[in-house]
């Protein structure tokens, strides 16, 4: 008997051993990230949308990464960076109706891993989106080339902060 209760909590300690190392996922081209244990994939049919990579922790934090290949609408790489910043202005409008009611608290243009980024802080306390409902979030929004691309952290702690998901924010590497 107690060869089988050992034999039973090993095997569990290893198991969540191997689910628990955290798994570099290449969401890109040009931008490879970290995530704490194996993220989902979430491709839409046919490959026309964002692949999306998300992973939960547990069920107070995820995190994730997404890539939007833009010139199937006949944005070039050329196009995106001639448009600067009215491209971001045009994309957060439908990004904001997609919110179910969160609230963008802070929006700022920062350089992120050598690249110019928007920076979000979005408050779902009052959202209905099932990503956001009752949690902050924590969005990096970067074009590189003609993709769009996210890196996120959402939290259902009330005073969560950026600092809360540095370890996943660091360790993205972007290509050049």
């Amino acid at each position: 008997m107690k060869k089988k209760l050992l034999l039973i909590a090993t095997s569990f300690v290893f198991t969540v051993c191997i689910y628990a190392q955290p798994v570099q996922q290449k969401v890109s081209d040009k931008l490879t990230i970290t995530f704490p244990g194996k993220p989902e994939e979430q491709k839409p049919a046919g490959d026309t949308g964002p692949a999306i990579y998300s992973y939960s922790k547990d069920s107070s934090t995820s995190y994730m990464a997404m890539s939007y290949d833009l010139s199937p609408m006949g944005l070039t790489a050329d196009a995106v960076a001639s448009m600067g910043d009215g491209l971001w202005d045009q994309m957060k409008t439908g990004m904001t109706a997609q919110l179910g009611g969160a609230t963008i608290t802070k929006d700022e243009k920062v350089n992120y891993k050598g690249v110019d980024a928007h920076f979000l802080e979005i408050d779902g306390t009052s959202s209905t989106a099932p990503q956001l409902k009752g949690k902050k979030a924590f969005v990096y929004v970067l074009f590189l080339g003609a993709n769009l691309h996210q890196v996120a952290f959402y939290s259902v702690k009330k005073d969560a902060k950026i600092d809360d998901g540095k370890d996943f924010f660091d360790s993205a590497v972007i290509a050049k």
